[in-house]
């Protein structure tokens, strides 16, 4: 069998919950071994419409919308830049950005930022829904799975 497959950027999406840090494990050993380039992600979900935070917005109140995005991304780099050391320290070639793109779900970006980076594999954590949670409000892990341009490894 000849082996055609080739590792050299792996994208870990992480929400700072404890399969994501799990996940982070994985993909960091997995770079480490193919001699990847890793790229930490965290999507930010669109402001839903209809929320305080988005009629604010419609009436002007930028300063507020401008504040709020800044809180969720400076939440964000507090569980990345840990993420981001630990890999640094295993001789991982390694950077991390947080995605805000409007009017898409957290899985139209992560998939649209592999297909964009040509990713060779997602590492992603489930957020440890069970199966009934899952069937009522979706999982992104399962919209990754569904929707990527390359394989993906789901780690619980």
């Amino acid at each position: 069998m000849a082996t055609g497959v080739s590792v050299k950027r792996i994208l870990l999406p992480v929400d700072g919950s404890p399969s994501s840090e799990k996940a982070a494990d994985y993909a960091v050993h997995i770079a480490k071994v193919e001699n990847a380039e890793l790229i930490i992600i965290h999507a930010v979900e669109d402001i839903k419409t209809g929320g305080a935070i988005d009629l604010q917005q419609r009436y002007g109140n930028v300063s507020l919308v401008e504040a709020f995005a800044n809180t969720r991304r400076d939440n964000a780099l507090k569980y990345i830049a840990p993420l981001e050391e630990a890999a640094k320290k295993q001789g991982v070639k390694v950077k991390s950005e947080i995605l805000i793109e409007p009017g898409e779900s957290e899985v139209e970006s992560v998939t649209k930022y592999a297909e964009r980076n040509n990713a060779d594999l997602i590492v992603i954590g489930t957020r440890g829904m069970s199966k009934f949670e899952r069937l009522l409000v979706g999982s992104v892990s399962t919209g990754v799975v569904n929707y990527a341009p390359c394989p993906v490894l789901v780690v619980r």
